[in-house]
């Protein structure tokens, strides 16, 4: 992977990791977050089930975003979870199970493959009849919660933030993609459907550039617009997405 350049899409706040690994095996990296954050404007949802958590009885988060809007609006409310002690949490990953204990919280439950899927299919084989608070970002995927209701429960999506493609002016964005990338990263089909606008929008085409998804469900998104997905990591991680890039690189 030494001097191969590579794109990094996702929001800003969450490249670091990313960067590190890829710098540490020799990479050169460029970021162009294609998407930002923002809590939503009307708290009154999200406030109505934070004065009805005794009736709660899981906590799904599926990213660390969410864990970090949540729990800040949460203690902006004043809530005390010491007061729920029968209150569960699940996280789809590692990352979200870190961010989870860094702000002093345990998880429940963490599915063994990191997506939602597998955690509605398995968390809580006693889950008929319960209720599932699903804290979440206006772009979050439905299936999982066809999964929930299936099994008995009762998902309970609220719209916490907000997921937003960022617009760049076409030159700025042109500057960027007449790099001559190894590698386009992508890991969400959010980060790619904002990178495609704005490639459209400056009338862009791909040319050697390899494309890298995190996992299933960004690689179908890729695919819809009719482009390859040259890679897709194996454990939907950035350390997946690294392992995918050195696995290119040792088939060349």
């Amino acid at each position: 992977m030494k001097g191969k350049k590579v794109l990094i899409t996702r929001a800003k706040e969450d490249n670091k990791e990313f960067r590190e690994q890829l710098e540490r095996k020799g990479a050169i990296v460029v970021e162009k977050p294609m998407i930002h954050f923002t809590q939503v404007e009307d708290l009154t949802e999200i406030y109505s089930y934070l004065n009805q958590l005794e009736t709660i009885d899981w906590i799904v988060f599926t990213s660390a975003q969410t864990v970090s809007h949540f729990f800040k609006i949460a203690e902006s409310y004043n809530v005390k979870f010491y007061f729920y002690p029968n209150l569960k949490i699940a996280t789809v990953g590692e990352k979200t199970k870190l961010k989870l204990e860094l702000l002093g919280y345990r998880t429940n439950f963490v599915p063994i493959q990191y997506t939602a899927e597998v955690l509605a299919e398995n968390m809580d084989e006693n889950i008929a009849g319960k209720r599932i608070l699903i804290p979440q970002s206006n772009l979050a995927s439905k299936e999982y919660l066809r999964v929930f209701k299936k099994r008995g429960a009762t998902p309970i999506p609220v719209t916490i933030y907000n997921t937003k493609a960022v617009e760049y002016p076409v030159d700025e964005f042109c500057d960027v993609i007449n790099e001559k990338f190894d590698y386009l990263t992508f890991t969400s089909g959010s980060t790619f459907k904002a990178f495609y606008q704005n490639m459209t929008k400056a009338k862009k085409t791909l040319n050697a550039e390899k494309i890298i998804s995190i996992g299933p469900s960004t690689s179908l998104v890729i695919r819809d617009n009719n482009l390859t997905v040259n890679g897709s990591a194996t454990t939907h991680t950035v350390e997946g997405m690294v392992r995918a890039i050195e696995k290119l690189e040792e088939n060349v």
